[in-house]
């Protein structure tokens, strides 16, 4: 765990006394190698006693997250920008924390006797059922107190089972016992060599059932236990909610179907990051069985990036997998290339979270973006390099950032900087030294612009249904900044850099809803809307055509226009006066997480006996897109 204690000690160090150090003693390169690279002069130093990076760090190769996906081993002596290394910590099929380290707490729960004497009935009862998806009964829930109690009992719960399940591994390992699904396999091959209807066949058959059965209310497979050894467990409104939350969701897109596409389109929806496959379960059970008419029109996709997800999504959703309504496509949704011409509604629940940020900072002197990297040395020990914006990523970001919003200063600059000179900034930036050379870090989404990206190439009639979240607490430092977090003897533990060892820590990011929103109709708002086709002779042809309002388009430039901070602009009356918020129009609507609840939801299903109701009241920090 080296990997964290180097980089919290570096973050704690502050950038003054470094930059003290630097300025007052005249520190600079010593040898050719850094006299190459300019580019670093105002490097952010971590170290009081290294004021500049290894030379080794200038020179490393340049990679990118799908160059490490190839590799089964955490990277060494390699360079690659913020996203890269976020990405291939989340997402590496062989170490990342979503491919082998987290698991979603099951909503089915093992036979524990955790809290049986603490707890009251009805707590006792939500984390001691052993049957298949097992809900809370809200009813019986006297309040949110106890309600809280209730999820962290079923925590303890799965952690007991999980011990327990890893002692009796443990233990057919040691006497060299068969797995149940060994035995599984075992007596089909044995069932194939016994003659059809024999009462010998029957028997098998009859063993293999109760096996696979005995094996589903086991809840996590040989392959999840092995995942778990980390202990990063975590849970979703959809699983906490159960089957009211994924109700909700079916109402509305059931209700916006039959407003503007039925009877003439399939309702086809496609859902990015599946999770256990709850979600879909929940809203195809409650087309199948409300709205049996449109359940029939259904096609509903699961795009998992996660091959051990995608599993699961397939055991659970089996019925609807029979029935031909649902396909699980096991892939990165930023790889999509195929076209989708229809009608569709894309859903993406807590899936910007996970979408990989770039980070850039901006210079004291004249106001230019830095872009981050992140180097890993031989030893696997984590630097951070500046070099200006190259990547055409960041840099089209930061145009479409500029071009909705066109700030006065950068995002974390302080806001002295507007008051003084370019030419006294100039000075102070070369000589002053207290004087900070770079402001604090500005996380940049560029993963939510690639998705946007998809969209408007590949799914040019889609509705976007996007939930996640506006606000979080313990953010490391900066403009937009994520929590790092891990989970340590059932303790969820937050850090203080996304610099972390790949694999074991959780890095997710806040959303800016408002900017979201204006970025999303800016950025699809560029196509004409004759590129999109007639979705129906009933149906309004702008309706599935995200074009942002004439009132908005006169108040921003071209979003690819070129727009530094250079001090010449902030002399212009349009610098100093913001464009306003884009209101919330037909094209595109934020909704608060109670609102859209409330709106959509059965909310007497989740009522405690004291008259709340978590499922509204929990995640008030937590928005809707609509599209």
């Amino acid at each position: 765990m080296r990997g964290i204690s180097t980089t919290c000690l570096r973050q704690v160090r502050g950038s003054l006394a470094s930059s003290f150090l630097r300025k007052a003693f005249h520190t600079a390169p010593v040898n050719s190698k850094k006299a190459r690279a300019p580019e670093h002069r105002v490097q952010y130093n971590y170290d009081l006693f290294s004021l500049h990076p290894e030379d080794e760090h200038y020179s490393y190769p340049l990679v990118t997250a799908d160059d490490l996906a190839r590799s089964k081993a955490r990277p060494r002596s390699v360079r690659m920008l913020a996203r890269d290394f976020i990405h291939d910590s989340l997402y590496n099929t062989h170490y990342g924390y979503f491919s082998r380290q987290a698991v979603l707490l099951p909503s089915a729960n093992p036979p524990s006797r955790v809290g049986s004497d603490t707890a009251s009935p009805a707590v006792t009862a939500a984390t001691s059922s052993s049957t298949l998806d097992s809900v809370f009964p809200f009813h019986d829930i006297k309040n949110e107190t106890e309600f809280m109690r209730a999820v962290q009992l079923r925590y303890m719960a799965f952690e007991e089972w999980f011990q327990n399940e890893m002692k009796a591994r443990e233990r057919r390992r040691h006497n060299n016992e068969p797995t149940p699904q060994e035995r599984i396999d075992a007596l089909i091959a044995k069932q194939k060599r016994t003659p059809w209807g024999s009462t010998q066949r029957l028997e098998l058959a009859r063993e293999i059932g109760r096996l696979q059965r005995d094996q589903s209310h086991e809840q996590v497979s040989d392959t999840e236990v092995d995942t778990m050894v980390a202990g990063q467990v975590w849970h979703t409104p959809t699983q906490l909610f159960s089957p009211h939350y994924g109700h909700a969701l079916a109402r509305y897109l059931v209700a916006e179907y039959k407003l503007h596409l039925f009877p003439y389109h399939d309702l086809v929806i496609y859902e990015l990051g599946g999770g256990a496959g709850t979600l879909a379960r929940d809203i195809l059970d409650y087309m199948e069985e409300f709205e049996p008419d449109v359940y029939s029109r259904t096609r509903y996709h699961i795009v998992e990036i996660s091959d051990r997800l995608a599993a699961q999504q397939k055991a659970r959703l089996l019925h609807h997998l029979r029935q031909g309504t649902v396909e699980v496509v096991p892939r990165d949704f930023l790889q999509w290339d195929k076209d989708v011409e229809d009608p569709c509604f894309i859903v993406a629940l807590e899936v910007l979270d996970n979408l990989a940020h770039d980070v850039v900072r901006y210079s004291t002197d004249d106001l230019q973006p830095y872009q981050g990297l992140v180097s890993i040395d031989r030893t696997g020990d984590f630097v951070e390099l500046w070099e200006p914006v190259q990547d055409p990523l960041i840099q089209r970001y930061l145009n479409l950032f500029h071009s909705v919003r066109r700030p006065l200063l950068p995002p974390g600059a302080p806001f002295y900087l507007s008051w003084i000179p370019s030419s006294l900034r100039h000075t102070l930036h070369e000589s002053a030294p207290f004087y900070p050379n770079l402001t604090q870090p500005h996380f940049i989404p560029t993963g939510a612009l690639r998705m946007l990206d998809v969209l408007k190439k590949h799914f040019p009639l889609h509705r976007l249904v996007l939930s996640d979240f506006s606000s979080l607490p313990d953010t490391i430092h900066g403009v937009n900044a994520p929590v790092v977090q891990t989970r340590h003897n059932g303790i969820m533990i937050p850090v203080t850099t996304y610099c972390v060892l790949q694999g074991f820590f959780d890095i997710f990011f806040p959303t800016d809803f408002p900017l979201l929103r204006d970025i999303y109709l800016r950025h699809m708002g560029t196509s004409p809307a004759g590129d999109f086709a007639d979705a129906g002779s009933k149906m309004s042809r702008t309706y599935f055509t995200p074009t942002y309002s004439t009132e908005f388009s006169q108040y921003v430039p071209s979003a690819y226009e070129d727009y530094s901070y250079a001090p010449s602009r902030l002399l212009g009356l349009s610098d100093v006066i913001p464009p306003p918020l884009l209101r919330d129009s037909p094209d595109a609507r934020i909704m608060s997480h109670a609102e859209f609840l409330s709106r959509y939801a059965d909310t007497q299903g989740t009522q405690l006996r004291d008259g709340s109701n978590p499922m509204v009241s929990w995640y008030a920090n937590a928005s809707w897109l609509l599209t």
